[in-house]
């Protein structure tokens, strides 16, 4: 049974890939006019793979209530609508809260078969760049959730957008746990995920690899508006801040679902996740939560939630979250050209010899393309123009070195995404780059 990324559990894809054990069940409705039900009422697990499908897919809501309207039936769906929400279909909207309608109970068939499940933890802390408030509770007896919100303080931070960026470490027994792989061998797609993790604790950003180039947990850039958009189907909310006037939090939920290696003779389970708000445009911190949660391996194991106290949320992210952050810039990009001369885009001696490298690798294979970022830092006076023009002489250069210009895409991001913390005003030749993604 393949396992689903810990975190990024709401994501249509994620369901579809392998959604946590579903199978066949006989349906009452016409073949295909309710296709998204159709999917979803199935034999569920756990009723984290639900919750994760219902906060993935808004239409979902509507589609269920006129599935039950038409006089369907599916005593599986409806008793685990039941548990998920205790209001039936009715439970399934597209809002934060709706995925705390009521409490989880007890999972009645499956690996936690009479496990106890711990009270929820609910609390807020003000710190000194705004106010942190998170409800963390259990799912089901084998997977927990966050839904944190950060309202940045207005009078102390200018942002156009804040999100957050979230570090995981997951572990059963000696091995880790990675998406992608089995129950029998959990860390089957570990040459994926191992680049990514920092040196000190293996922890790594919590992203989707094969589909995302940016460490943000419900952002991601949008090329044609040139700025940080909701990511589509994430069950998130950006928030932003202009200093001395207003400002609007930022939340997101996550149901991590490592349940199908709980309590299998596999070893305990231990995860464990660092959420910090971040400013998307300057990766300025602006507090950060720890939580995460055991289970043993033995029938019957109660689920333990561990952090998520007041202790745990804390104004500045641990070295750990900062190393993983800087891991992912060297993991993720198959080149990064930096230290361009403010205010230009020439090419150094440097920037060409690592553009050979790139121009021969896409030379060898045709199906690849080169996703070409140019950036700025805030100190130039023209970031959207410079961006765009550093990123254009790096393809110019590949396309004149044998790299065909339909491989290459050029993405200006102006000074709106950098890559080191940086504030205005501030000289940070890391920040001026292009930094190149490569996937098939």
């Amino acid at each position: 049974m393949a396992l689903e990324q810990a975190g990024k559990t709401s994501r249509v894809a994620a369901i579809e890939a392998d959604p946590t054990g579903m199978g066949a069940t006989k349906q009452q409705a016409t073949p295909g006019k309710h296709t998204l039900v159709e999917t979803l009422a199935k034999p569920a697990e756990s009723v984290g793979a639900l919750r994760a499908a219902l906060a993935s897919t808004p239409a979902l809501g509507a589609e269920l209530a006129s599935y039950f309207a038409e006089g369907n039936e599916d005593a599986h769906l409806n008793s685990l609508l039941g548990r998920a929400y205790g209001a039936g279909a009715t439970g399934a909207t597209d809002t934060l809260a709706a995925t705390q309608i009521a409490p989880p109970v007890s999972e009645k068939a499956g690996t936690g078969a009479g496990a106890t499940l711990p009270p929820a933890r609910n609390d807020t802390k003000t710190l000194a760049k705004g106010e942190y408030k998170w409800t963390y509770q259990p799912a089901d007896t084998s997977s927990a959730q966050l839904i944190p919100e950060f309202t940045p303080d207005k009078t102390k931070v200018d942002a156009k957008t804040v999100s957050f960026a979230q570090t995981v470490l997951n572990q059963v027994g000696a091995k880790k746990i990675y998406a992608g792989g089995t129950t029998a061998n959990p860390d089957l797609k570990k040459a994926t995920f191992t680049p990514y993790e920092e040196s000190t604790k293996k922890t790594r950003i919590d992203h989707l690899p094969s589909s995302e180039n940016d460490p943000y947990y419900g952002a991601e850039w949008d090329t044609g508006a040139k700025k940080w958009v909701k990511e589509p189907g994430a069950h998130s909310k950006l928030g932003n801040s202009v200093k001395g006037t207003s400002s609007s939090s930022a939340s997101m939920s996550d149901t991590p679902n490592d349940g199908p290696v709980a309590r299998e003779g596999q070893g305990d389970v231990e995860i464990e996740f660092e959420t910090a708000a971040v400013v998307l445009e300057t990766r300025e911190p602006l507090g950060s939560l720890k939580w995460g949660y055991k289970i043993e391996d033995k029938a019957a194991a109660p689920l333990v939630l561990t952090g998520a106290t007041k202790a745990d949320c804390v104004d500045a992210p641990s070295a750990e979250w900062g190393s993983a952050m800087d891991k992912f810039y060297t993991a993720k990009f198959d080149t990064m050209i930096d230290e361009f001369v403010a205010g230009k885009a020439d090419l150094t001696a440097a920037h060409k010899l690592a553009l050979d490298t790139l121009a021969a690798k896409l030379k060898a294979d045709a199906t690849l393309k080169a996703e070409l970022a140019g950036a700025a830092d805030l100190k130039e006076p023209d970031p959207a123009k410079i961006s765009d023009d550093r990123a254009k002489a790096a393809r110019d250069y590949l396309v004149t070195k044998g790299a065909a210009a339909a491989q290459c895409t050029v993405v200006p991001l102006g000074s709106d995404w950098a890559r080191v913390e940086t504030t205005a005003g501030k000289d940070e030749p890391k920040n001026r780059r292009v930094q190149i993604w490569v996937r098939k």
